[in-house]
Formats: C-alpha cells, sequence, structure tokens
C-alpha cells in the first residue's frame, strides 16, 4: 500500500456549490455503460462557505517552473508522455467568504493526480522523477475561475478516486509539501468510477477500487463528502465538472 495523504490537517466547515440545484447521475453512458450525468451549474442558494479542508498528502512538487502554468495538463511540459484516460474538463470558480462571496482574482490554483493506473509523475518513488504529466497550475482572473484540460484519475490501494487542489491566495501562500492549510481534495460518484473500473480501457486494467469514497479517510472524516463533483457527460466523450471553493480553506 502507497504511504500516501498521511499528512493529516484541522477540518474547516462545510463546501457549498453557489447557485442551482444538485443534479443526480442519470441515463446510461452507451455502450460503454458508464452513467451519464446531468449538469449542474457551479453553486447552490443559501450562505457563502468555505471549502472543507483535505490533506495534501505526500505527492505534492515543486511546480514553480513558468510552465506549469497551463491549462492543459495531460502530457509533460514537453509535450511527450500524454496520459491516456477518460477526459475531464473542470473548472474551478473561487470565491472570498470573508467578502460577501466576490470572486477573487490573482488566487493559485495548483491541481495535481494520478494518471489511470493510479501513478504520479515527479515522484521517485513511483518511478517517474522528471515527468510532469497531470500537474499545473493557473492564476484566477477577475471571474475567480480557472479551467483544467485532464483525465478522469485512476486509483492505488489505501484511497478512493480524487484530484488534489491547492489555493494559494491572499489567506495563504504557502507551497511548501509540509503546509497543507489551503489545500482540499475533489471526488468522484461511485458509480461512475466504478463503471470505469469494470468497462473502461485503461481504468478496466486495473479493476474496480476497493476503496470507496464512504470508506476513504479523506472522503468521510475531513471533507464530509462536500467535494464530490457533479459530472456532465459520460465516460465516451468525457465529463465536465465546476466546482466552487470558498476561501479561506482553513
Amino acid at each position: 500500500m502507497k504511504s500516501d495523504e498521511g499528512r493529516s490537517f484541522s477540518r474547516a466547515t462545510a463546501l457549498r456549490f453557489f447557485g442551482g440545484t444538485a443534479a443526480l447521475l442519470a441515463g446510461s453512458g452507451g455502450a460503454s455503460g458508464i452513467p451519464a450525468a446531468a449538469a449542474t451549474p457551479v453553486g447552490s442558494s443559501g450562505a457563502c462557505a468555505v471549502t472543507p479542508q483535505g490533506e495534501i498528502g505526500p505527492y505534492f512538487a515543486d511546480d514553480s517552473p513558468s510552465g506549469f502554468d497551463r491549462g492543459n495538463v495531460l502530457a509533460n511540459l514537453d509535450g511527450t508522455a500524454l496520459q491516456p484516460g477518460v477526459p475531464l474538463t473542470l473548472t474551478v470558480q473561487v470565491y472570498d467568504t470573508q467578502a460577501s462571496c466576490a470572486a477573487m482574482s490573482g488566487v493559485q490554483i495548483d491541481l495535481w493526480h494520478c494518471n489511470a493506473a493510479g501513478v504520479y509523475s515527479d515522484e521517485a518513488v513511483e518511478n517517474t522523477a522528471s515527468q510532469t504529466w497531470l500537474r499545473g497550475y493557473q492564476i484566477t482572473g477577475r471571474a475567480g475561475t480557472v479551467t483544467f484540460t485532464t483525465i478522469v484519475p485512476g486509483w492505488y490501494p489505501g484511497r478512493a478516486t480524487h484530484i488534489h487542489v491547492r489555493a494559494r491566495s491572499k489567506y495563504n501562500s504557502a507551497s511548501a509539501p509540509s503546509d497543507g492549510s489551503n489545500t482540499t481534495q475533489l471526488f468522484f460518484p461511485q458509480a461512475v468510477v466504478d463503471a470505469l473500473g469494470t468497462s473502461v480501457a485503461p481504468y478496466d486494467t486495473h479493476g474496480v477500487n476497493p476503496t470507496t469514497n464512504a470508506s476513504d479517510h479523506v472522503y468521510t472524516p475531513q471533507t464530509k463528502g462536500k467535494t464530490e463533483l457533479v459530472l456532465s457527460g459520460a465516460a465516451g466523450s468525457g465529463y465536465v465538472a465546476s466546482v466552487a471553493i470558498g476561501l479561506p480553506i482553513a
């Protein structure tokens, strides 16, 4: 088992998605058998709330070189080693919970996650030193948003399928691997990841993840299930998701 996500930090209060009503997974993905999902706008009505904290884990890497400032993280910085998988377009919208939920510009959103086989880049313990795929950051503009082009991650023993997000802002600009106070983790609907592991390449070579969202040590105890993505699309064409991040996280 990987010694992943061993660094635990204090939890914040609940995240809400701003504006709109949560949609349920519906329909079928066609021949793939993967559930399609109904679109949901970022947000829910109600009071603005900070995003619940999720531990940083051991696989955050230095992304200070300017090349990491990119929306498409599918390959190494030089374009090699394109990672296969179901496409995912992820929009992150950042709000200031201490300023009437105003959109926050100038926030650095770092994103990193494993590939379809459950491996992280740029990690000696993963035999991927100097690889840079599925890592990157962007700076939010006036609307407080950034959008990443990536894939649905795979899994590795002991963890549910997840994506790491770090928000560096006026509230916390730390970049050290030991400081996870401005980090969280995003999760996927259980039905979607189970179906991918059953019938969609390359995920099916790894099989279904035995660690469910409900049994994951971050999903339940830390983020309280509040950072599960609502997906639009299907496995054959790819998924789209939006998530609201209410700062400060901690």
